[in-house]
């Protein structure tokens, strides 16, 4: 039989296209430099992995009205007719997602039918944004067929959800900021009591000499210094030696003078010696006396270092993605190469991509770094241990993800194999997973009680995993043995790490 390509809806390939949503999902959130940018990169992700054309979002306004503030593919008639309707009030919490399969079937009042069935929709799914898991506002997705929302088409929709809440939230923090700075600028009759009761923030005046004037409890806190042993003294003692050459507190101060605020953000000094990345703002004061200027900034540390790391993290995820990718598309090749129907193609294709699917699951879990050999076994064998035909001993050793991910495609070719051929293919057969690690582990599936084994004629895709994928990952050369009684498979990798919980 010739090969051929895939269905362009093959499941492999939609399960690709929802990871690419969902990873450009990401990065355009993170790149999103406005409002607009967000929603658009949150209906390009509703289009792309749910396959809508017609979406919206809304959110509850300052009188805890749900309003629409972005769509695609509605009418302005439309939107009017059914602004305002909402399944949930302001302040629920841990809202559920609501599909409706046929607006037809629903009880919903009459006229919000017919306003439905007026714009040519037939199914339609409320979807719950949350900031802190208090609802803010919803999407919504419409399709003018009745549709019957599916658990993995509920997943991606609360995904994009949660993307879309943290976009928002981080969107009402940096508001939130600018809302200070401006409030700071128009109100210099509360200087006073801000400078007493800000804690969180170094707050110090600085007169037209640059020297201090006055110097919060936050700035005493943040810097170390008590005001009498700081005031009089020049604005730049807790700048570093560096910038103090370069006179960079003289060229804020005359930004300041200039502009009315300078920036500031750079590493400072405690009076300890331990240094922090200030945040703030200089600010010209408006009005005479020794308080010529005022300087506002607080400890941004941890900020600065998760911004490099959610930098780091998209850099990996993009890898992941990339790197997914191509698993995926190998086991396409090569399950093609072995199946001789497109039936046979599609049962083998699923099944890998389920146990390649919950190996992911398990590894997202431990955040991608070493994780039990017992959990990969426990993952793929499970039904098979609790009906009592597999058993697994061995210390509780951790591998890396690479070895994690080429053991469970192993031990399910394996299983497989024993299913058809081996001794799960009878009532009486038992399998026995074992490994002994000292600086190699060895890891033996021992089959029993089947049907006596031979060496196939030609290596299909199961060997293929075992003598090329697994060895080259494991880095030893895989030995299977077809004895009379049984399957003996032995598989051999370098001892990284064992936990002290000892045996299983």
């Amino acid at each position: 039989m010739s090969q051929r390509e895939p269905a362009d809806d093959t499941p492999w390939i939609k399960k690709a296209d929802e990871l690419e949503a969902l990873f450009q999902l990401t990065d355009g959130l993170y790149r999103a430099e406005s409002e607009t940018d967000a929603f658009d990169a949150t209906f390009d992700a509703i289009e792309r992995a749910l396959g809508c054309s017609r979406a919206s979002i809304l959110l509850f306004d300052r009188h805890g009205v749900m309003r629409f503030v972005a769509s695609r593919g509605l009418s302005e008639d439309y939107r009017r007719a059914v602004d305002g309707h909402s399944p949930w009030k302001p302040g629920d919490r841990d809202p559920i997602p609501i599909f409706v399969s046929d607006i037809e079937l629903s009880d919903e009042p009459q006229a919000l039918k017919n306003a439905i069935r007026g714009e040519g929709i037939r199914s339609l799914a409320f979807i719950p944004v949350t900031v802190d898991g208090i609802v803010v506002g919803k999407f919504m997705t419409y399709r003018d067929v009745a549709h019957v929302y599916t658990a993995d088409e509920a997943t991606l929709c609360l995904t994009i959800a949660r993307q879309l809440g943290f976009s928002i939230e981080r969107k009402q923090s940096e508001e939130a900021h600018q809302r200070a700075e401006e409030g700071l600028r128009r109100t210099n009759e509360r200087l006073r009591v801000i400078l007493d009761s800000a804690s969180e923030y170094a707050i110090i005046t600085l007169d037209a000499d640059g020297r201090i004037a006055s110097w919060n409890s936050g700035a005493e806190r943040l810097l170390g210094y008590l005001d009498n042993e700081v005031l009089g003294l020049s604005g730049s003692i807790f700048f570093n030696p560096e910038d103090r050459a370069l006179e960079i507190p003289q060229q804020e101060m005359r930004t300041a003078a200039e502009t009315g605020r300078a920036a500031n953000e750079r590493w400072h000094y405690r009076k300890d010696g331990s240094r922090f990345w200030g945040s703030g703002v200089m600010l010209r004061v408006e009005e005479s006396g020794p308080d010529r200027y005022l300087k506002i900034f607080r400890d941004r540390t941890e900020e600065r270092r998760a911004e490099k790391r959610q930098k780091l993290l998209v850099g990996e995820l993009n890898h992941r993605v990339k790197n997914t990718l191509a698993t995926v598309n190998s086991l396409a090749e090569q399950t093609l190469k072995s199946s001789e129907t497109p039936e046979a193609f599609a049962q083998a294709f699923n099944t890998r991509l389920l146990v390649l699917a919950k190996a992911h699951d398990l590894l997202t879990r431990e955040a991608w770094q070493a994780v039990n050999l017992s959990d990969i076994a426990q993952t793929v064998l499970t039904a098979w241990i609790e009906d009592g035909r597999v058993s697994i001993q061995g210390a509780a050793i951790r591998i890396d993800p690479k070895k994690a991910l080429a053991l469970s495609m192993a031990f399910n070719e394996l299983l497989t194999n024993a299913i058809k051929h081996g001794s799960l293919s009878n009532q009486v057969g038992r399998v026995a997973l074992s490994w002994q690690c000292q600086e190699v582990c060895s890891i033996l599936w021992e089959e029993r009680g089947g049907p006596p084994t031979s060496e196939p004629d030609r290596q299909g895709f199961g060997l293929r995993v075992l003598n090329r994928g697994l060895a080259h990952e494991l880095g030893y050369p895989v030995e299977l043995r077809f004895e009379p009684d049984g399957l003996r498979c032995t598989m051999s990798m370098d001892f990284s790490s064992k936990q002290p919980s000892g045996a299983q």
